[in-house]
């Protein structure tokens, strides 16, 4: 990558998270402050560097808001993205002739360490510093550095939780906009119910007879003509549905409480709808004469919450279960291992020449291998499997409880030969096989976190064996090869 990708991807960095000439925040100055008096220097900065300048989240003592680029210290911890101390920057030939050091704040001592934020593309990329400075020559001491890349590491939790919350607060806006369409659509259509009685129901407890208005037929795909088919309005309503309806119109009937219910729902010409549905009592003189309310069809607002919950536990690229989806579903299937004594196997997969691939090729290129190798998964799985990718070139399959050790071993062999991959692409060839690591629950005292362990433990062993291999973790590491 040359020097200007390096610079682009930098600043495309600093600006995805949006730090950048934003008012001066606690968390950052009290961390400022503590570089400045653990060090016991004049001046300290969390510094971020932009095209021509560099600009100061925060920082101690006399220094501008922000300055040229041009001969400044932090952009040298950012290129080179290593660590820096100058001891007496006076007699440093880099720079000796910088008007920081000639001129106001006079710098004479200088420590920095590298700021990175994690991209899901590129890795970490360095976008800034946490330096000490000092209008005094000093020789650093061996913990000068240490101290600050310990703060480093919590300035870097800052900004990725910052991070973290605006992608949160992107996606609860665009989430708050739709809720507010939805509710929007929902007031309007009220208005119109109210105007000319549409989507409205009575039923008459005394006759057992009811009263829909136009939208009602329209929910159902009824014509009005057909009038309201009384006796069979329950129908509409498929299990386990309906019969949670029925019990809560019963309990409105008992107590008078009103509810609101959402459900499946069936048409006249068999398409399935979601609905919500909301029941109260209608009294006369105190008694209880009707049941009144609404039914309104959610279909699309339900369609989009299912399709967000599918985006929290899927993984974009590959539409696999992703990391977290991976854990919940594993935990599950734990549980339920110690309420039966039963055993569980994971199989942790590393894709070996993944890198190569990108590099040779491209990143095009290593998606469709990161595709493919989902495709494959998929296949291998059968019921009861749950495959995942749980990032990178990183993959994890649960196996369904009751599997036993050969029928897996033989599954695995088969597996590791569908995950031999080769791509051609520009003159050139890549070829990307998989390692995988197993390991079983009952040996991890079906503990979540150890049963990973000793997955990844596996894996690595089967690497070094050679790779495109399984083994199977075993106590006091005598790994089993299955492949």
């Amino acid at each position: 990558m040359s020097d200007n990708q390096r610079e682009a991807l930098r600043q495309n960095a600093l600006a995805e998270i949006a730090l950048l000439d934003t008012p001066p925040e606690r968390e950052f100055d009290i961390l400022a402050k503590l570089a400045q008096r653990m060090l016991g220097t004049g001046m300290s900065s969390i510094t971020l560097i932009a095209p021509e300048r560099q600009w100061f989240k925060a920082r101690c003592g006399p220094m501008a808001p922000e300055t040229a680029r041009a001969q400044a210290f932090c952009p040298v911890v950012v290129e080179t993205e290593a660590p820096l101390t100058v001891a007496d920057a006076r007699l440093d030939p880099r720079f000796a002739e910088s008007p920081f050091v000639t001129g106001s704040p006079y710098i004479r001592y200088y420590a920095g360490v590298p700021l990175r934020v994690r991209r899901p593309d590129s890795g970490h990329v360095t976008i800034g510093t946490l330096c000490v400075l000092d209008e005094r020559p000093r020789e650093p001491t061996s913990t000068d550095l240490e101290v600050l890349e310990e703060l480093a590491c919590v300035a870097e939790a800052l900004i990725e939780a910052r991070a973290v919350a605006l992608r949160a607060a992107k996606a609860a806006e665009e989430h708050r906009r739709a809720v507010e369409r939805l509710e929007r659509e929902r007031r309007q259509f009220k208005q119109a119910e109210r105007m000319a009685d549409m989507g409205s129901y009575r039923y008459d407890i005394e006759k057992q007879f009811t009263l829909w208005s136009d939208g009602v037929f329209a929910i159902h795909e009824r014509p009005v003509s057909a009038g309201v088919p009384n006796g069979e309005i329950m129908n509409y309503f498929p299990e386990p549905d309906r019969s949670i309806f029925v019990a809560a119109v019963r309990r409105t009937l008992d107590t008078g409480e009103p509810f609101e219910m959402d459900g499946d729902f069936i048409t006249a010409k068999g398409n399935a709808r979601r609905v919500r549905y909301s029941c109260e009592i209608e009294l006369a003189k105190g008694k209880p004469v009707a049941l009144i309310g609404l039914i309104q069809d959610i279909t699309e607002r339900h369609g989009l919450e299912q399709r967000l919950r599918h985006l929290a536990c899927t993984d974009d690229l590959t539409q696999l279960a992703n990391r977290a989806e991976f854990h919940r579903v594993l935990d599950g299937r734990l549980h339920e291992a110690r309420a039966a004594d039963d055993d569980v196997a994971v199989l942790l997969i590393d894709l070996d020449g993944f890198k190569g691939v990108n590099d040779v090729l491209g990143h095009a290129a290593g998606d469709a291998v990161l595709r493919g190798v989902a495709d494959r998964l998929r296949a291998f799985c059968d019921d009861g499997c749950l495959p995942a990718r749980l990032g990178g070139d990183e993959f994890a399959v649960v196996m369904p409880a009751g599997l036993d050790r050969v029928g897996l071993d033989r599954k695995v062999r088969r597996l590791l030969h569908e995950l031999e991959i080769v791509m051609h692409g520009h003159g050139h060839i890549a070829r990307v096989t998989g390692t995988i690591g197993i390991a079983w629950s009952s040996a991890a005292a079906q503990n979540r976190d150890v049963l990973l362990r000793q997955a990844d433990a596996a894996l690595y062993a089967a690497k070094r064996t050679r790779k495109g291999t399984a083994q199977t973790y075993q106590a006091g590491a005598d790994h089993r090869m299955a492949g």
